[in-house]
């Protein structure tokens, strides 16, 4: 019924089925943008995107960003201009995935990002407390990369007890936006 929609905001989407929302994908021909929760199975959403959405260039995850995702990403969403992973849970093999396959990427937010590295067992994870050389040194060819992983940062300590999966409705009205990319903010 929104043939000209540019840009959605689709925190939840537990009631929406696969084909009732590739339905809605094919007539969106003029989506720019996408606020989503991160899926299970994001190939089928990306590749309607990537096949039916021309201008489509920003996309926001609410929801930990797994490999799977980033790979999904990178197979269907190649020339992606803004990507924001804001408040999520995210490995360092993601992060350098998307780095190195989204060559067309121009802006990343990972600002208040719980920051994971897999090891092996019995430890399995931890958390990376500041960016590395690495990722910054991939990081320089992109327009804007926001961080914080600050100890002190009130929103930094919240998607840590959250576990990368802010609980947004126990905090103030408007935080969501607070240190997002500007034209995700509005």
């Amino acid at each position: 019924r929104c043939p000209q929609l540019r840009r959605l905001v689709l925190p939840a989407w537990n009631r929406i089925k696969k084909p009732g929302m590739c339905k809605a994908i094919r007539g969106w021909k003029e989506l720019e943008s996408l606020t989503m929760p991160c899926i299970a199975n994001p190939p089928y959403i990306l590749e309607e995107i990537s096949t039916h959405c021309k201008n489509f260039s920003e996309l926001k995850i609410m929801g930990p960003c797994d490999i799977f995702f980033a790979s999904s990403l990178a197979a269907f969403l190649p020339k992606l201009r803004v990507l924001s992973l804001r408040c999520s849970m995210l490995y360092k093999d993601v992060l350098i995935l998307i780095l190195d396959s989204l060559q067309h990427l121009e802006v990343l937010n990972i600002s208040h990002c719980v920051l994971m590295e897999a090891l092996p067992a019995p430890q399995q994870k931890r958390i990376i407390k500041e960016i590395d050389v690495t990722i910054r040194q991939k990081a320089s060819r992109l327009r804007e990369f926001l961080t914080c992983m600050e100890d002190s940062c009130v929103m930094c300590q919240r998607t840590r007890t959250d576990e990368g999966l802010i609980r947004w409705y126990k905090y103030e009205e408007g935080l969501w936006k607070t240190d997002e990319v500007r034209s995700l903010s509005l």
